[in-house]
């Protein structure tokens, strides 16, 4: 049987191409306005503070760990959602990763791709189950500083700092 490979290409060639793997880093967008980056701030509320019982910590620390493990996995998969880790945001291009932090409320963070980057722009809780149209508009607001954040990168993409 003979395989026709497109012109320019062999076996090897071609099985390196359907092969190849994108090196894909995650990145926190920095807002030169704020002075600070917006997911990296919202993920410092849950880093261990004197104050917190060890029940708490425990809890910090495991959905720390739980988000880290979900923001690894849309890494390994280049960027690409997971259903149902995360999904995309066609109208605002950008992806949500879900968590949920407890019985009614939902952490959402947004990313999106740039070049080998995976560049978190924002994160927000929502509760579980919301029916009004305040709480639907509000979910709206949080989208758009993330589309409004993205545009911002990509304007000048040297706005982040590496994600660790």
């Amino acid at each position: 049987m003979t395989i026709l490979y497109p012109i320019g290409y062999n076996e090897n060639t071609f099985n390196i191409l359907l092969n190849k793997e994108i090196n894909m880093e995650a990145v926190y967008y920095y807002d030169p306005e704020l002075e600070y980056c917006p997911v990296k701030n919202y993920f410092e509320q849950y880093r261990n503070h004197p104050k917190d019982s060890p029940k708490q910590k425990d809890r910090n620390l495991r959905m720390l760990v739980d988000i880290r493990g979900k923001i690894d996995m849309v890494i390994q998969n280049n960027g690409r959602p997971i259903p149902p880790i995360s999904t995309p945001l066609k109208e605002y291009g950008c992806i949500e990763i879900h968590h949920r932090k407890n019985k009614d409320v939902l952490i959402r963070i947004i990313y999106f791709r740039s070049e080998s980057k995976i560049v978190l722009v924002h994160s927000f809780e929502k509760p579980s189950n919301y029916s009004s149209n305040k709480e639907r508009k509000k979910i709206e607001q949080e989208f758009e500083i993330a589309k409004e954040r993205k545009l911002l990168f990509i304007s000048n993409p040297t706005l982040y700092e590496k994600y660790e």
